[in-house]
C-alpha cells in the first residue's frame, strides 16, 4: 500500500492557544512521525530540521497523540510541550507525518 506524506507547520506565539489538526484519508492512519519540533524548526516538508531551540519532548508528544489514529489534535502552546530554550521567541510547531 502506498504511503502518503503529510506535513503541517504552524506559527504560534507560545502564549496563544491554538489547535493543530492532522488527518489522513478515510480508512488510513498515521503510521509514523518523521519530524516534529516545537521551537524554531527550519525547512519545508521533506527537509525540516531542528532550529536553535526546541521543546525536548516534541517528537514523543506528537507520536503519543497521533500514531495509529486517523486524525489527532494537538494544542500548540508551551503547557503541552513543556519548557523550551526559546525564551521570548515566537515558537513554531512543524510536523511531518506518514499516513
Amino acid at each position: 500500500m502506498e504511503r502518503t506524506r503529510y506535513c503541517h507547520a504552524t506559527i504560534e506565539n507560545a502564549y496563544e492557544e491554538n489547535t493543530l489538526e492532522l488527518s489522513c484519508q478515510r480508512g488510513r492512519v498515521i503510521s509514523e512521525i518523521k519530524f516534529a519540533s516545537f521551537g524554531e524548526p527550519t525547512g519545508t516538508c521533506g527537509s525540516f530540521e531542528k532550529g536553535s531551540c526546541e521543546a525536548a519532548k516534541s517528537l514523543s508528544i506528537i507520536e503519543d497523540a497521533c500514531i495509529s489514529n486517523e486524525r489527532c489534535s494537538i494544542d500548540v502552546f508551551e503547557v503541552t510541550f513543556g519548557p523550551s530554550s526559546c525564551n521570548g521567541l515566537i515558537r513554531r510547531l512543524a510536523i511531518e507525518a506518514i499516513c
